[in-house]
């Protein structure tokens, strides 16, 4: 490479570290537009713990269909839809079992509270359908001897509203066995009623105009034919109460924002404080190779910000926070290897500088891959079975990883490569220097008269 051209990369790698700190932090209106940019390091979502919300737990209680774990893994993907329909993208459902007890735990950031989320979700309901000759009175006992059509999640797949003739409706979804049952009911109920109850308490009642056999049903009212939340709302309930298991509401905690404004300050304070730290010590110790490892930190904290901005499963949360300080971490002890390859390559033998830099890369390449590899698969199995906290940890520390590889084996090669058409002679920028003759009789003398016994150096 020749001085030109490492001038011209040494200037572009600058300018992108610029435009990049910039477009992180500062915010600005768009020409021309109604629309503002916000700083990509403003955009990363951030979880419970750091942003507030509520999490709620509900219990899954034992009935008699069978088959729980695959119904409880239906109802994760029901709520986990239901909620990012309604606008809730960063919101999480799981599933935790204990002692062959199932749960389900829901967690909402950014809502202040915990009513919102039940009326958001619908308060887990038992959902039942009875024919009728007659309009039921709102809130009525459903009658002891009720002939119950449809039930819950056993005939009922989903509920939600679309638009017909410009009003809200509400739409039902039935399975197989919900649309034979429901092709009955209207049939032997047209133009009488179907009153539907909830937890055994009617909630409407609505009055059948044909016979439907196509397991899908439209509700229409003039309550929302305008008001898409109401419609929504009915929908909603409905759709309680199609989950494929019963839920009771086990714990509902309202987490405060107040929390994470506190940890995010802390983390940033903690974390420019070790990046300081750390610029200062590979400077000081490795001199001009430092210099390149610093810039190429500087690359790799903001393409791993940029990153997370970016990736839709990244979820910042403390332990996310954590991975990411490990990740930094990991990208210099990556630079540490490979200065002190180099400087055992020049101390050690007659090459020349730039030969030393190359020869120091390739012994320390397998020691860095080997390093990382096993870290990524730690990681990988953390974000496939740990929990909800485990897996904002693996997430950031995987990309970290990626990252930090990227950056040490290519970004601070490239850098050293431009420096050396600079200055390729000057074993005091490198922080180099050969190994005088006496400290390699020393190190011979020691290798060849260690006593050895029993396969054992004593």
């Amino acid at each position: 490479m020749n001085l030109k051209k490492s001038i011209v990369i040494l200037t572009v790698i600058a300018v992108f570290i610029i435009l990049m700190a910039v477009f992180a932090l500062v915010s600005f209106p768009i020409a021309g537009t109604v629309y503002d940019y916000h700083g990509y390091a403003k955009t990363i979502k951030l979880g419970l713990d750091l942003s507030g919300g509520v999490s709620a737990v509900f219990n899954v209680q034992e009935d008699e269909y069978g088959d729980l774990e695959t119904r409880v893994d239906g109802t994760v993907t029901s709520l986990q839809e239901l909620l990012v329909s309604e606008g809730y993208t960063e919101a999480t459902v799981t599933k935790t079992s204990s002692g062959g007890n199932f749960a389900i735990r829901v967690e909402v950031p950014d809502v202040d509270n915990a009513e919102d989320v039940l009326d958001l979700i619908g308060r887990p309901a038992k959902l039942q359908f009875v024919g009728s000759s007659s309009q039921g009175q709102n809130g009525s006992a459903i009658p002891t001897d009720a002939d119950v059509a449809i039930e819950g999640s056993r005939h009922l797949e989903s509920a939600y509203v679309s638009m017909q003739n410009g009003d809200f409706v509400v739409v039902l979804n039935f399975n197989d066995a919900g649309a034979e049952a429901f092709a009955d009911l209207t049939s032997e109920f047209l133009n009488q009623y179907i009153n539907i109850y909830i937890n055994g308490s009617l909630f409407s009642s609505v009055q059948v105009q044909s016979e439907i056999t196509n397991g899908s049903a439209v509700i229409t009212s003039e309550n929302w034919a305008d008001d898409y939340n109401a419609a929504s709302e009915f929908a909603t309930q409905l759709q309680a109460g199609a989950f494929g298991v019963q839920l009771s509401v086990g714990e509902v905690r309202n987490i405060s924002p107040t929390l994470g404004d506190d940890a995010v300050r802390v983390a940033l304070i903690a974390g420019a404080i070790g990046v300081g730290l750390i610029f200062i010590f590979m400077a000081v110790m490795y001199r001009g190779l430092g210099l390149a490892a610093d810039i190429a930190l500087a690359v790799y904290i903001l393409l791993l910000v940029w990153f997370c901005s970016v990736l839709p499963w990244v979820q910042l949360t403390l332990p996310g926070i954590a991975g990411l300080l490990l990740s930094i971490g990991m990208a210099v002890d990556a630079n540490i290897i490979i200065f002190e390859r180099i400087r055992d390559e020049y101390r050690h033998s007659m090459k020349p500088i730039p030969s030393a830099v190359k020869a120091g890369f390739k012994r320390s390449f397998a020691a860095i891959l080997d390093g990382n590899v096993t870290t990524l698969i730690g990681a990988v199995v953390l974000w496939i079975i740990g929990s909800a906290s485990i897996v904002g940890f693996a997430v950031t520390l995987f990309i970290g990883i990626i990252l930090s590889m990227f950056t040490a084996l290519v970004v601070t090669r490239l850098l050293i490569k431009c420096f050396l058409p600079i200055n390729s002679t000057s074993e005091k920028f490198y922080g180099l220097r050969r190994a005088k003759e006496g400290e390699i009789k020393e190190e011979q003398s020691f290798i060849k008269t260690a006593p050895v016994k029993g396969g054992e150096v004593k």
